[in-house]
């Protein structure tokens, strides 16, 4: 098997946007079953949704999507409630006056950003004193045991280019975000249907040894 062709964020997803709603994914549906409880106890006034894709969680908290994917923006145009608040944008410029955002959610999306100094710079700019940042992404342990971002397309198979980080990271890079808590996610008995359904019930005990992602929420001095 040839060796899967590597892409930016932006080729890539512009190749998977018609399918990525039907791909399942073990690291989705841990990163949903864990931040689900942690959105809940937030009540957002303006809330952003940078790199939201295909919209999977920028109707759920009633926020403004923005991504660097014309055709990921097309599929969540297409849902109920999200035509109008999307638009193409980088993480590192986003089109919001500062200090305007109560809640700033990137989930999935911060380790596909090559210049995450820039785009963490970006999130505290336009978060109000006080607001919330989410994120979501991999887990270092996972990049370090050689997890990747990879997608078939036609007869193709691509993974995405990714930049990992530690928390100790972010808090280097945006000196004026607070930690507030963090959490780290590893698969477990939720998503082993998703293995059973891939044909590929053996891998679940490898990939449960392992922490997938990890969940952050950060506060703007």
């Amino acid at each position: 098997m040839s060796a899967p062709v590597l892409v930016s964020a932006a080729a890539g997803y512009a190749l998977w946007a018609d399918t990525w709603d039907a791909t399942p994914s073990p690291v989705v549906a841990l990163e949903q079953r864990l931040l689900l409880p942690w959105i809940g106890t937030l009540t957002a006034g303006r809330a952003l949704d940078v790199g939201c894709g295909t919209g999977r969680w920028t109707a759920r908290v009633g926020a403004l999507g923005f991504d660097v994917s014309p055709r990921m923006l097309a599929v969540a145009a297409s849902k109920p409630g999200l035509r109008g608040r999307l638009a193409v944008a980088d993480a590192a410029a986003l089109p919001v006056a500062a200090r305007s955002a109560d809640l700033l959610l990137c989930s999935l999306t911060l380790g596909h950003v090559p210049n995450r100094a820039a785009a963490l710079r970006e999130f505290t700019r336009v978060l109000r004193p006080g607001g919330s940042l989410l994120l979501t992404d991999f887990h270092p342990a996972a990049v370090a045991r050689g997890w990747r971002r990879t997608f078939r397309h036609e007869d193709r198979v691509y993974e995405l280019e990714h930049y990992p980080y530690t928390l100790a990271q972010i808090a280097e890079a945006a000196p004026a975000l607070t930690l507030l808590r963090s959490e780290p996610g590893t698969i477990a008995e939720p998503e082993r249907r998703l293995f059973l359904a891939a044909g590929r019930p053996e891998l679940f005990a490898e990939a449960s040894a392992t922490p997938a992602v990890l969940l952050s929420h950060w506060t703007r001095a």
